[in-house]
């Protein structure tokens, strides 16, 4: 039967030539179905790494947020002991007081900077000012911190306003009207305002 051009069957009752043919089908979709599970799964791979990378700047954008620089209205200054006792070397007065000898109080006249006031006193107390309550400023928002003193404190005010990092000239005795926190028998009342860094 050489020579015979009659199809064979198959075990499977197919003809030899359409069980090749079948064959070559099915290898053909099988390889279509890998690319294109290759394809899937590259894109997957590619939509997943640009996630991971925006979740981490999102991450990296937030720990800048919480550490104080992105916004400067919850930026804290911190300083170590030394530090301060420098710089309050640095800005002594002649004419100063000691500092327990000096009862300071702090307002807090900013537009919103929770804080800003406890911050300012913790740190005229770690030098060891006699530091009264932090409270907020009654009335508007100022933009320029201030510093009044009562008779005979102003070197302890310009003392105080180095500290702080603020401007000597707004340091003026105390007014005839109330600078809007408690006086409580304060020497010196520092208001703070939108500009303070501390």
């Amino acid at each position: 039967m050489v020579g015979d051009d009659k199809p064979r069957t198959t075990a499977h009752g197919q003809c030899s030539r359409c069980a090749g043919a079948v064959d070559t089908e099915r290898s053909v979709l099988l390889n279509r179905i890998e690319r294109h599970d290759v394809v899937n799964a590259l894109a997957l791979a590619i939509a997943l790494l640009l996630c991971g990378y925006v979740v981490l700047r999102w991450f990296d954008y937030l720990g800048e947020t919480w550490s104080g620089g992105l916004w400067d209205s919850e930026k804290v200054e911190t300083m170590d002991d030394a530090e301060l006792a420098r710089r309050s070397a640095e800005v002594a007065v002649v004419g100063s007081k000691p500092p327990n000898e000096v009862t300071v109080r702090i307002g807090n006249g900013s537009d919103g900077r929770d804080g800003l006031a406890g911050r300012a006193t913790d740190r005229l107390a770690t030098v060891g000012y006699g530091t009264l309550r932090p409270e907020n400023k009654s009335g508007d928002p100022i933009d320029e911190s201030l510093v009044y003193y009562a008779d005979g404190f102003r070197p302890d005010a310009l003392q105080i306003a180095g500290l702080l990092g603020l401007d000597e000239s707004n340091v003026r005795p105390l007014p005839d009207v109330n600078p809007g926190v408690t006086l409580d028998g304060a020497d010196v009342v520092v208001v703070l305002g939108n500009t303070a860094t501390i």
